[in-house]
Parts: structure tokens; C-alpha cells; sequence
């Protein structure tokens, strides 16, 4: 239930945005009222009603996780990154999004830049279109309005600078400027599990004890549905039981509940009773009380309702992507390259070289990009890697061939950001380090070239001691 002026209006009623967060964002409502001429109450009445009725077009996510974070000064989370990969598995396996139209940004991949270029250019105000569904997952500590001194709130990203989060974090209003200013979707689904309410306490999120957000002031600033993990004057906690934060985890159960068909007003209905039985019985003396607001009026959502007219994402557009945090961690399960389509697979074979087919420890080895890969159409190859890793985003081998090809391209920073991830999957194979070498070599970073070197020869005994690069 939320509170709409003097009227209550029923969870089911509400569609555009989820938001768990915990500081006011004061001044977003007058921004908005400022720039954004109001039309007549009866024209806002009918059109909203008219549009909430729209099938869903096609669906989007941005899912992003922070547990570590560059500066010593911010403290860690136990299960953000968890929490983020589990909502992303949610959206692919039971929501039915397709996973090349869902951006996964875990740790270091989750920087300023990172997340306000996914937001922007090249991915969700490239792609999304009218009567879209776009979904947004933030889990991270988040700063208070309170410590602001002009009332701001942020989100930490993974390289912000906790002395100076106006030029190194994301500020909250920037956020839904965003989605106002960039995005041409008006249906806006908005997740954060980023308590702002702070706390000393390795449980709970947040790096200030102070208040959480006001879910009405932010739902009247944005215009959109938010959920607030807990009430302004409590703390958002990470679960004793299992290793999620305590919102995350009872609302995505509540999400898959009755066959995933359970609209969004009812499964937040759910996941409020879950989240304040778990906290009062695992914290005496705590409380956790997730809040619902909105200025909305209109039809409940399913966000497992599959897209009217979903799209294929073009080859230009999966050009541009940086690699996000789909590749596996090390220990998970991989799925059979069965589940790509032949035309894929065919495609992505003619990169296969026998990398590991080394010559002897004291015959020359000269590493450059056609060693890698020289396949007639890179481009097209390309094209078929990232569709298929994306299909299989728990299969190294997938990111390990859109790797090669990056590097047939000359694309060293892509490459790079790719094999990262391969390195990560599997830190034993030296065929990655002798990749992610060239990458450093070519863009003069010639200290950390020669380590890989050396790290790929102490792996595999069978790599030549004699390594050149070659143009």
C-alpha cells in the first residue's frame, strides 16, 4: 500500500519502477516540476491508464553487484555480487528475458563510467523504445542525503572515492535523470538493494548510521513505483541463513511464486511479510520493513510476461559492448555448447586454432594477432561470439573465442576486459595470459606484457622460453 496524497491506493496498482534504497532525494521532485510542463489532471489520468495497458514491446535489464570496492575506505560486502548474479539468473531463466538484452556488472566492472555508459549510449538509450520494459538492479552501499550537505544521495560504485562521491559515485537524481532525459521507455522497473542507512555492523549495508530513504518523497520526485528495502529509521540486513541479502533473496522468491505469475504489487506484498518475519526472528530487538510507493495509477505488471516483439540486437550495437561480468566465476556448473544454434557454432569454430599445440621450449614463439585467430570475416565471426556467449554465459570457451576474434580485429582494451574474465574462470590455462600479453603489448604496457609472458610459461612447461611479438 502506499500514500497518495490523502488516498491509499493497493500495491496491484502500481507499474513503473522498484527501488530499495535508504536517503531521501529531496530535491528531485522540484527539478522535475520545474522542466516538465503539467498537463491537465484529466489528460495525465487518461493517458497514464491508456499507456499501463500497452503490451510489453521487448525487455531490458541492467543488473549491477558490489562486494569489494577499490578504496580500502569502503568496507565489504558479504553477498551483493550474489545477490546481483541471482537476480540476473532470475530474469533469464524465469522472467523471460533474453540474455543478450541483460547487462551483468559485478565488482570492477561496476565502475561510474561503466554504469552511466550501460544507462546511456551503449545499451539502454541505444535500445529501448516505447512501450519497453526496463529493468534495474542496484545492490551496493549507498551514501545518505543526511551526509550530504546539499541533501544528495548516492551509490558507491566499485572505484568511487568516499571522500569526494559527488565527482567519483552516482548520485541518485543522476540516475533518474537518466531514465527521464536518455531512456524513451516510460516503463521503468528500478531495484535497489543499496541501504543508505549505514551501520558499523559487517550485516547490514550502508557506510553511515543515519536514516533510510523516504520511499514517498523519492516515488513523487521520480514518478515512478518505488520499493524501499526498510522504513527511513531502519537498516537493510544480509541474511543469517543463506547467503543473500535478506530483501534480494525473499523478493525474487516471492517473484517466482505461483509459477512466476504473481503480479509485482502481490509479490512485494510477500516479500514485506518474509523480510520482517526473518529480521525480527534473527535480530532481537531489529526491524526490516521494506515500503511501497508510487505516483502511479494504472495496471499491475508481471515482469515474467514474455515481449510482444522482441529484437535482435544488431551487429554494431554488440560491437560496441564492453564485456560485462556473464563470464562464470570459478567453480559453476557449464552448460553444453549444444544449446548454440549451428549457424553459431559453425561461425565461432573457424577461430579455433590449436593454441595450445606449442613448439618446443627452445624454438621461437611469435606471438601476433593471426596466431590467435585469421578467420576470413572477423565481423561476422564477432557477431555470432557474442550472441552465443550470451546464450551461454556460464561456458568460458564462448568468451575465450570473442576474445581471439577482438584480438583479430585489433580491439585491445575489448580483448582485454574479456580475457579477464577467462583468467578468472580459469587461472591455470596459459593460452589467456599469452592472449592478454599481446593485448598489454600493443598497448605499451610492456611490464605487464612480460609477466603474463612469464605466468604462461610457469603454468604450461610446454611453452616456448623464446617469445617475440611480432606486427
Amino acid at each position: 500500500m502506499f500514500h497518495e496524497g490523502n488516498a491509499v491506493l493497493p500495491a496491484r496498482l502500481y507499474f513503473a519502477a522498484l527501488l530499495s534504497v535508504s536517503a531521501a532525494l529531496l530535491p528531485l521532485c522540484s527539478a522535475v516540476a520545474d522542466t516538465v510542463p503539467a498537463p491537465s489532471a484529466q489528460t495525465k489520468a487518461v493517458d497514464t491508464v491508456l499507456d499501463s495497458k500497452r503490451p510489453i514491446r521487448d525487455k531490458w535489464a541492467l543488473v549491477v553487484g558490489i562486494s569489494n570496492f577499490e578504496n580500502s575506505k569502503v568496507p565489504t560486502l558479504k553477498y551483493s555480487t550474489k545477490d546481483a548474479r541471482d537476480f540476473y539468473n532470475y530474469l533469464i531463466k524465469d522472467a523471460n528475458f533474453q540474455p543478450s538484452h541483460v547487462r551483468l556488472l559485478l565488482d570492477e566492472k561496476a565502475t561510474r563510467r561503466r554504469i552511466i555508459s550501460e544507462l546511456g549510449n551503449k545499451f539502454l538509450a541505444r535500445l529501448a523504445r516505447p512501450g519497453d520494459l526496463i529493468v534495474l538492479f542496484f545492490s551496493t552501499h549507498g551514501s545518505p542525503s543526511q551526509m550530504d550537505l546539499r541533501g544528495k544521495s548516492y551509490l558507491v560504485t566499485y572505484d568511487a572515492d568516499p571522500d569526494d562521491l559527488d565527482a567519483t559515485g552516482i548520485g541518485m537524481q543522476e540516475v533518474n535523470d537518466k531514465i527521464h532525459s536518455r531512456v524513451l521507455s516510460d516503463r521503468v522497473v528500478l531495484v535497489l538493494d543499496a541501504c543508505h542507512s549505514g551501520s558499523s555492523d559487517p550485516n547490514a549495508k550502508g557506510m553511515y548510521r543515519v536514516g533510510n530513504m523516504n520511499a514517498q518523497e523519492l516515488a513523487e520526485g521520480s514518478g515512478q513505483l518505488v520499493i524501499c528495502s526498510s522504513r527511513p529509521d531502519e537498516q537493510s540486513w544480509e541474511s543469517k541463513r543463506y547467503e543473500n541479502g535478506v530483501f534480494t533473496r525473499n523478493l525474487l522468491e516471492a517473484l517466482r511464486g505461483s509459477s512466476g505469475k504473481l503480479p509485482l504489487g502481490a509479490a512485494f506484498e510477500k516479500a514485506q511479510q518474509l523480510v520482517e518475519t526473518e529480521v525480527r526472528e534473527d535480530r532481537p530487538g531489529a526491524r526490516q520493513s521494506p515500503m511501497l510507493n508510487a505516483k502511479w495509477a494504472g495496471n499491475d505488471i508481471v515482469l515474467s510476461v514474455p515481449a510482444s516483439e522482441p529484437q535482435k540486437l544488431a551487429p554494431t550495437v554488440i560491437a560496441d559492448l564492453e564485456p560485462d561480468s556473464t563470464a562464470p566465476s570459478s567453480g559453476q556448473s557449464r552448460p553444453s555448447s549444444k544449446n548454440v544454434s549451428e549457424v553459431q557454432t559453425i561461425a565461432m569454430a573457424q577461430t579455433v586454432k590449436a593454441v595450445s599445440m606449442f613448439p618446443s621450449a627452445n624454438q621461437k614463439l611469435v606471438l601476433t594477432a593471426s596466431y590467435f585467430s585469421n578467420v576470413p570475416n572477423p565481423k561476422e565471426a564477432l557477431t555470432a561470439a557474442y550472441e552465443a556467449s550470451a546464450a551461454n554465459f556460464n561456458n568460458v570457451e564462448f568468451y575465450w573465442r570473442k576474445a581471439k576474434l577482438l584480438i583479430q580485429l585489433g580491439k585491445w582494451t575489448s580483448a582485454m576486459e574479456c580475457l579477464k574474465g577467462c583468467i578468472v574462470d580459469d587461472p591455470n590455462q596459459s593460452d589467456f595470459y599469452l592472449a592478454r600479453a599481446l593485448c598489454y603489448h600493443h598497448m605499451k604496457m610492456h611490464g605487464l606484457a612480460t609477466r603474463d609472458i612469464e605466468t604462461a610459461q610457469f603454468k604450461n612447461p610446454l611453452v616456448s622460453r623464446n617469445i617475440e611479438f611480432g606486427e
